[in-house]
């Protein structure tokens, strides 16, 4: 971090937010926002309409001073927000794109910027007939947790969209969902999550 920025077509320079969550496209995320640097944050994307990066720490805290990221994150928008009574302002934030991750740069009061360049959004894969167990316990999870994630219930999910949601939702190793992130292809991400939760291949958790 605090490395000089170079501006390039295609780059774009975003307000970077380190946590110890991996959010895909299309995910949602809550939030408590109470540090200085993220209300700044925050009150700057909803007045100029641009998201801001969602990316794993590799390194350093979530609280307080500047953390390491991983180099793949993933732009969320600002989708709603309420104040709470305990004074916190609490965000719910949409996954829109997965982003590579260039010169990040440390502003005085510890907001991150970075350089960021668009992935290419990938053609949804449909769900594999011997996956449709995972698509089961996705719909049993969401439902379990309740607002606001029962809206992700979907009638016909994709094998993107199983993988995804139950790679957000699952106590997975933050360095395992990271990697399944920075993983392309629908299927062979949802056929590795299924080997994580059902080594022995039973087809069940």
């Amino acid at each position: 971090m605090g490395r000089a920025e170079s501006h390039q077509p295609g780059v774009e320079r975003l307000a970077l937010f380190p946590l110890n969550v991996v959010l895909f496209p299309g995910g949602l995320l809550p939030l408590r926002i109470f540090e200085p640097r993220y209300l700044r944050m925050v009150s700057e994307c909803m007045r100029s309409g641009e998201p801001f990066v969602v990316a794993a720490i590799v390194d350093g805290p979530e609280t307080g001073g500047a953390a390491q990221t991983a180099q793949i994150g993933t732009l969320a928008r600002i989708i709603d927000w309420e104040q709470h009574a305990d004074g916190l302002l609490g965000l719910l934030c949409e996954g829109e794109q997965t982003v590579a991750i260039g010169d990040v740069a440390i502003e005085p009061d510890q907001l991150a910027r970075a350089m960021v360049s668009r992935r290419p959004l990938a053609t949804p894969r449909a769900l594999p007939h011997d996956m449709t167990w995972l698509a089961d316990l996705l719909d049993d999870l969401l439902r379990r947790i309740g607002p606001p994630f029962e809206r992700l219930v979907v009638p016909a999910p994709s094998a993107d969209h199983v993988g995804a949601r139950l790679i957000e939702l699952l106590p997975l190793p933050l360095a395992e969902k990271q990697a399944l992130l920075e993983m392309q292809d629908g299927v062979a991400r949802l056929r590795r999550l299924a080997g994580l939760i059902d080594p022995g291949g039973t087809g069940s958790p």
